[in-house]
C-alpha cells in the first residue's frame, strides 16, 4: 500500500505509476503493456476457457503542474476537481521530473481560470521556499501525509485511485500464489480526473478482449452517509450519470454473498455511491457489460472540513475485502449468465404461482 499511494501522480503524469506497475509485472512473470496512448494492462491468465475479467483502476490523482517559474513565484495549473474555495494558504510540494522532492511552497492566490466549473479550482500562484527549486513541468501536490496509517486506517495524499490499483495489485498477487485458473486484467487508466480520458481511450480502441467483464475499481466518496468506511468493499450500483450491468452488479453480489456465507468476517456493502462519475459509465455506454467496485473515500480529493485540504482516507480492511472479492470473481466469470438466469426462472416460477393463487382467491 506504502508504496504504492506515495507515487507522485497528476493527470497525463502518470510515468511514475506506469514504471512501478511494470516492476510488480515483471517480479511475478506477468505480461505487461501499454495499449491507447499509454495505459496500462497486467495479464494473469492461467487455464483455458474462461471469460477474461477486467480490474480497471485510474493512475491519476488531482494535482498541479508548474507551468512557469519566476524568481521565487510560480504558476500552477490544477488538474481534477476541487472547489475554488481550497487552496489559498495551503502548501503543497515540489517533485520533479523524476519523481524526487524538490522542495514546497505557499500558494498565494488561486483562480477558476481553465477550470471546467466557475465553482472549481483552475489555477494558482505560489511562493517556493527559500530552499526551494521548481521547473515547469513539476509536479506541486498537497503537503498533507502522503502515507500514514493508523490502526486499519490509511491517510494519504492521494488514495483515489492507487489504492483501487492497490486492491487490483493484491488480487493479481492472490492469483499469482494460488496459480488459480482464470483470464484477469488489471486495467491502469490515464487521466481520470480530468473528464475519463484514459477509459475512454482504452473502449474507443477497443483494447479489452471481446466479451470481457469490466468491473471499474475505485475510491468513492462517503461523505453524507453513502457508505461505512470498514463496512467492506462496496458493489456500486451506478453513479451520478448512470447505471450499470444488471447482470454484471447481481453476479457480484451474489459471489459476495458467498463469500460472507462462508466467512462471517468477509463483509460487503451495496450501493449507489453517486457522488461522483466512474470509469464504468464509459466501458458500460462504450460496448463493454459493466460493473464496478469501490471503498469508501473519506476527504474526497483531499477536501477537508472548513474548506482547509487533508489527506484522504480509506480502510485497510476495505482493500483487502475488494482483493478478496475480485479473486473469487476471477475463479467464477462463467456464472455471470447463470446467476441472471437462476434469478429469471425464479421470479418466472414465482409469477406462475401468483396467477395461479389470484385466480383461486387465495
Amino acid at each position: 500500500m506504502r508504496q504504492i499511494v506515495s507515487i507522485p501522480t497528476a493527470s497525463f503524469r502518470e510515468e511514475h505509476v506506469v514504471a512501478a506497475l511494470r516492476t510488480f509485472a515483471e517480479e511475478r512473470g506477468l505480461a505487461f503493456r501499454e495499449v491507447a496512448g499509454g495505459n496500462v494492462l497486467i495479464e494473469y491468465r492461467k487455464g483455458r476457457g474462461r471469460r477474461p475479467l477486467v480490474l480497471g483502476a485510474h493512475m491519476d490523482h488531482p494535482g498541479f503542474i508548474v507551468q512557469a517559474v519566476r524568481g521565487k513565484r510560480i504558476t500552477l495549473a490544477f488538474r481534477g476537481g476541487i472547489g475554488v474555495a481550497y487552496g489559498k494558504g495551503e502548501r503543497v510540494r515540489i517533485y520533479g521530473a523524476d519523481g524526487e522532492a524538490r522542495g514546497a511552497a505557499t500558494i498565494t492566490a488561486v483562480s477558476n481560470e481553465g477550470a471546467r466549473s466557475p465553482l472549481a479550482l483552475g489555477g494558482a500562484t505560489a511562493t517556493l521556499d527559500a530552499d526551494s527549486t521548481a521547473e515547469v513541468g513539476d509536479y506541486a501536490l498537497w503537503d498533507v501525509d502522503v502515507c500514514r496509517i493508523r490502526g486499519q486506517i490509511v491517510h494519504a495524499r492521494q488514495c483515489d485511485d492507487l489504492a483501487g490499483a492497490v486492491s487490483i495489485l493484491a488480487a493479481l498477487d492472490r492469483m499469482v500464489a494460488s496459480g488459480a485458473p482464470g483470464h484477469v486484467l488489471g486495467l491502469f487508466t490515464r487521466a481520470e480526473e480530468v473528464g475519463l480520458v484514459g477509459a475512454a481511450a482504452v473502449a474507443r480502441a477497443h483494447a479489452l478482449p471481446e466479451g470481457a467483464l469490466v468491473v471499474a475499481v475505485e475510491c468513492s466518496s462517503m461523505a453524507g452517509g453513502r457508505a461505512v468506511q470498514g463496512g467492506g468493499p462496496i458493489i456500486r450500483v451506478g453513479d451520478v450519470q448512470h447505471i450499470f450491468s444488471p447482470r454484471v452488479t447481481m453476479w457480484m453480489t451474489q459471489v459476495a454473498r458467498e463469500l460472507a456465507s462462508e466467512d462471517p468476517a468477509f463483509k460487503y456493502q451495496r450501493k449507489l455511491m453517486d457522488g461522483g462519475t466512474t470509469e464504468a459509465t464509459a466501458y458500460d455506454l462504450m460496448g463493454y457489460e459493466t460493473g464496478a467496485a469501490c471503498m469508501a473515500l473519506g476527504n474526497y480529493h483531499n477536501a477537508g472540513p472548513r474548506d482547509r485540504v487533508a489527506a484522504e482516507t480509506v480502510h485497510l480492511g476495505d482493500v483487502e475485502g475488494l482483493a478478496r472479492l475480485f479473486e473469487r470473481m476471477a475463479r467464477d466469470t462463467r456464472r455471470v449468465d447463470s446467476v441472471h438466469l437462476d434469478a429469471t426462472r425464479r421470479w418466472q416460477g414465482i409469477g406462475r404461482e401468483a396467477a395461479r393463487r389470484l385466480k383461486a382467491g387465495e
